[in-house]
């Protein structure tokens, strides 16, 4: 156990790792992709750019012009890039749910020396042929706001979940002695930010679920007049973010007592940078007409925090008692 947490992450992350590990890592790193090409979709309204599921205008393999579809699709629903952009969202699926099946494959070997191993990559291969089955019931439900944020939490907690996985690999290498009022501290703290982020997504997707709303109903309203309808979703969810900034501060100020270069601390000035961040691209959502861009980049930062924190979390959880 390397009981100073001065590992650096290169090296818990690839030199030191074994081929489980390595596993985990890509797994985790295909699935932060596949938020990323899920909030792409979103933003660009192609949800819907493939009618069907699982086949796309009843083909495994979309075409390229509206000439080539088969009866009974109408070419005037077809646009070639909305179609092929929830195509590769599929397929990234597709391989995500693959790198899961490795994973648990490979995991099979800790089920009795290492049980929390197992069970973690068990639950990510239940959860992502859950989230297969929901990403039917999202197309055949058109899109409806509260499945699409469904969809998306169930996203980010296979993200985690695959986070817990790898963490329980490599613990001996991430845990540290922690004395009890410090443990106490740092408990309290994270589980607070964790608490106040999660609610802070919560109030994120109920804006969206309001901005869907506007545009079904109000299709001539201009892209920068939607937040004004929205009601008092956007105006509470801007104000709860300071809330989240102080819990990321209160944790980073504990996390000061550690060592320059210690693991817990790098997560904390990690999670302070991207609450900053987050602050920054919800005013240039708000005051810039809600560039796809920005909203796109809004999802992938919401994900990675929860990630950050949670994996604090299962340091600080996973630390032994020192004096």
């Amino acid at each position: 156990m390397h009981e100073s947490g001065h590992l650096a992450w290169s090296e818990v992350l690839f030199k030191e790792s074994s081929g489980f590990e390595r596993t985990a890592v890509w797994t985790l790193g295909i699935t932060f992709f596949l938020i990323f090409v899920g909030g792409l979709v979103r933003a660009a309204g192609a949800g819907l750019g493939c009618p069907d599921w699982p086949r796309c205008f009843g083909l495994w393999i979309p075409p390229l012009t509206a000439d080539a579809l088969p009866p009974p699709y109408d070419p005037a629903e077809f646009n070639v890039f909305k179609t092929w952009l929830e195509y590769v969202n599929r397929l990234v699926g597709v391989a995500v749910g693959a790198f899961i099946l490795v994973t648990f494959v490979r995991s099979i070997r800790f089920f009795r020396r290492n049980p929390p191993v197992f069970a973690g990559a068990l639950a990510a291969l239940l959860l992502v042929l859950f989230q297969g089955w929901l990403g039917g019931q999202v197309v055949r439900s058109g899109l409806a706001g509260w499945m699409i944020t469904i969809h998306m939490l169930v996203a980010v907690l296979i993200l985690n979940v695959l986070l817990f996985t790898w963490f329980m690999s490599v613990r001996e290498r991430l845990t540290f002695p922690l004395s009890s009022p410090l443990q106490r501290k740092l408990l309290w703290g994270v589980s607070l930010l964790i608490g106040v982020t999660l609610f802070q997504v919560v109030l994120g997707s109920q804006v969206r679920e309001a901005l869907s709303h506007v545009m079904a109903t109000l299709p001539e309203l201009a892209r920068a007049e939607w937040l004004s309808e929205v009601g008092r979703w956007d105006p509470v969810h801007r104000s709860f973010s300071w809330l989240v900034l102080g819990a990321s501060i209160y944790v980073y100020r504990v996390a000061r007592t550690f060592p320059l270069g210690h693991a817990l601390r790098e997560l904390a000035v990690l999670n302070n940078t991207a609450v900053v961040l987050q602050i920054l691209l919800g005013v240039g959502l708000a005051y810039m007409g809600l560039p796809p861009a920005l909203q796109i980049f809004h999802l992938v930062v919401a994900a990675f925090m929860t990630s950050v924190q949670f994996l604090a979390l299962l340091m600080v959880t996973a630390a032994p008692r020192g004096r």
